[in-house]
């Protein structure tokens, strides 16, 4: 066998070098690398993408960029930019082609407006820890962060904590998503709609040491209310409560920390109207504008009957949706009520209140342009322990004929446990879309929507029978108008 002199084989270790830098760049644990448009294909192979010195651009559908190399802890970063119809994922633990990406994770780019394309929107940890809520639109420059430590990931979009997973020990998997698991694997941007573009700019990776500790497990994967948000995410359900206020000091990182441990998303409202926070534009739009970056739907809680007189359509058309109850109004003696306060309440009659009751709700669903009817057939105190009594089935077929003819959602409220089984079999029957909400008092009772999420089991309620906000241009309010006097 031939001898190879020292200077042949070290000149041949550094060409080696070079070629496996060229084509399959190793990623050191720790170091950081920032990869440019006109070097990506260093880094990545290209199908079907088009590379400009400063933009990568994916337009037909799968049009793709597959890394060189293999990731298990990481830190990516990309700069990325969509036009209208554009939809995508970045995969990661996975395999080079479709049929690999089945294996790993994915993370959703879709920055469609409500009720266009896919439900999810950008940062969602697909099918597992779902995001419903738009934080960037079309046309908009964005970053988009994905981070893996062992068995936590945690994806960011413009530096905002989006979805957030600790993938357990023994992780639930239903069929066709038992090998969407942690392991190693390559990292893959695809484009997945025949609309639009994605534009990608610069981009970071950085890999992190193999052996970081694990995150601690969370328990609530292991109880019965876990194991079934667990698979509602993987079902692909549109798992939001709706219907939460930031009451008692608490903050909206807390609400959407708790949202992310349970896996779902929330909408925060103020409440507006006469005598509470929110009383005319300018302080609507200030809570708008505080709460506009923030990763939550931002809806307006309209109180009391008076709220009509009080707000403009325009300023109410900034929100992603409005909702009302029918728990204050006035009754035929002139006397206002608010139902939730026992001394405000007169039940002089039970039927006759009850029919006064539901005739306010269809002046109110009928009249104020609201999409979501929330803390619905609730009783006051005094006669609540009568609910299944009281709303008959002809009461019942009233306010699900004024839900319909109205397109207004029906909330199943979880602090209440309002409204009954009977009720919501009877409206899905008819047609009616449904919102899950808690309307926490205070900074102790968000909860885990356990009600709401019995019902979804017990009515058979699937993704299509759930609300959905309009989209910007489509606000109920715009359409309609308000009325021209109050309806209560």
């Amino acid at each position: 066998m031939r001898k190879v002199n020292a200077a042949a084989l070290s000149l041949m270790t550094f060409f080696a070098l070079l070629a496996f830098t060229a084509c399959s760049p190793s990623l050191p644990a720790g170091e950081k690398r920032t990869i440019v448009p006109d070097k990506a294909k260093n880094y990545f192979t290209f199908e079907s993408a088009a590379s400009y010195p400063d933009s990568l651009v994916l337009t037909e559908r799968n049009a793709s960029l597959v890394s060189r190399f293999g990731l298990k802890n990481f830190v990516f970063t990309v700069n990325m930019f969509t036009t209208v119809g554009a939809e995508g994922l970045i995969c990661f633990h996975t395999g080079s082609n479709q049929q690999d990406t089945a294996r790993g994770y994915a993370v959703m780019i879709n920055n469609s407006d409500y009720r266009k394309g896919n439900l999810q929107k950008t940062g969602s940890l697909a099918l597992i820890r779902n995001n419903f809520v738009r934080t960037v639109g079309d046309g908009e420059w964005f970053t988009l962060t994905i981070e893996v430590q062992v068995n936590l990931i945690s994806v960011r979009v413009n530096d905002r904590l989006i979805s957030e997973y600790t993938q357990p020990g023994h992780p639930e998997r239903q069929a066709g998503l038992e090998n969407r698991l942690l392991s190693e694997g390559l990292l893959v941007l695809r484009k997945t709609s025949s609309e639009g573009a994605i534009i990608i700019g610069e981009m970071t990776l950085k890999a992190l040491a193999p052996d970081l500790l694990p995150a601690a497990e969370t328990a609530f994967f292991n109880d019965s209310t876990g194991r079934m948000l667990t698979l509602l995410n993987q079902q692909g359900f549109p798992l939001i409560d709706f219907h939460a206020h930031l009451k008692g000091g608490l903050t909206s990182d807390q609400v959407t920390a708790h949202g992310r441990s349970n896996g779902y998303n929330y909408g925060l409202a103020p409440n507006c109207g006469l005598n509470f926070p929110v009383t005319n534009d300018s302080s609507l739009l200030a809570w708008y504008n505080e709460m506009k970056g923030e990763p939550v739907f931002k809806a307006m809680q309209c109180e009391g009957r008076e709220w009509v007189t009080l707000f403009s359509p325009q300023a109410i058309a900034q929100y992603d949706y409005i909702f009302t109850d029918a728990m204050t109004w006035t009754d035929h003696r002139g006397r206002r009520m608010r139902l939730w306060i026992p001394e405000e309440t007169f039940v002089d009659n039970e039927q006759q209140f009850m029919d006064m009751l539901v005739a306010k709700i269809e002046a109110v669903l009928s009249n104020e342009p609201v999409d979501i009817y929330v803390n619905p057939t609730y009783l006051p105190e005094v006669i609540a322990n009568r609910y299944d009594q009281l709303w008959t089935s002809e009461r019942m077929d009233r306010v699900i004929k004024v839900l319909v003819e109205n397109d207004v959602a029906l909330e199943i409220n979880s602090r209440f446990r309002i409204p009954g089984l009977t009720f919501v079999r009877k409206a899905k029957a008819a047609g009616v879309k449904f919102t899950l909400g808690t309307n926490n008092a205070d900074n102790t009772d968000l909860g885990r929507l356990d009600y709401s999420l019995w019902i979804i089991r017990e009515a058979g309620i699937t993704a299509a029978d759930m609300f959905i906000p309009r989209p910007a241009g489509d606000r109920k309010v715009l359409k309609k108008g308000l009325p021209a006097r109050i309806t209560g």
